[in-house]
């Protein structure tokens, strides 16, 4: 296995005691583990690349990891009352867009296609994790800013993902209607 995919799994390993410790209380200890778990997201990816190590599985269980730490984090956060009122409509957008894009990859895997990750998407993520990590050792106005910020670019991403894969998609679909 390689050095990426571990990266991954201990990220994916780590969702649970971030949750447990969280919510019983334990925001910093939480916090760390956080913390760790958002930093396997950066080296994944570079270990990945730099020893020239992507493999088919690395490309399915990254996003499911970086889905199951982001959202626990959401639900976690709402748990515990750091997440409430108004900023539910963000928990609900950024929730929303992480199932959507999961849909529009395997779609796009399933028309032989695949939908890269962009600088922008790239950008969203940094600033959701960084809000997360933040909002996980307690209330705080930087916290939701980001947390708001990363919201908006959560729906200018998911906007991008929609459109390149419906004309990726309906650019096969003409494809096959012109071949018969």
């Amino acid at each position: 296995m390689t050095l990426a995919n571990r990266l991954t799994l201990l990220r994916a390993g780590l969702v649970l005691p971030y949750a447990a410790l969280a919510l019983s209380g334990e925001r910093l200890v939480a916090g760390i583990l956080f913390a760790i778990a958002a930093a396997t997201d950066l080296l994944d990816g570079y270990a990945a690349r730099r020893m020239k190590e992507e493999t088919a599985l690395g490309k399915v269980l990254d996003p499911i990891a970086d889905k199951m730490l982001t959202i626990t984090a959401l639900i976690v956060l709402v748990a515990m009352g750091t997440l409430s009122g108004w900023m539910l409509a963000a928990v609900i957008i950024i929730a929303m867009r992480e199932l959507w894009v999961s849909g529009l990859r395997e779609g796009l895997i399933a028309g032989g296609g695949e939908l890269p990750v962009s600088n922008l998407a790239k950008a969203k993520t940094a600033t959701q994790l960084l809000s997360l990590f933040i909002l996980t050792l307690g209330d705080s106005v930087i916290g939701y800013g980001l947390f708001w910020a990363s919201a908006l670019l959560t729906l200018v991403t998911g906007y991008q993902y929609t459109a390149v894969t419906f004309r990726v998609l309906n650019l096969g679909a003409e494809e096959q209607s012109n071949n018969p």
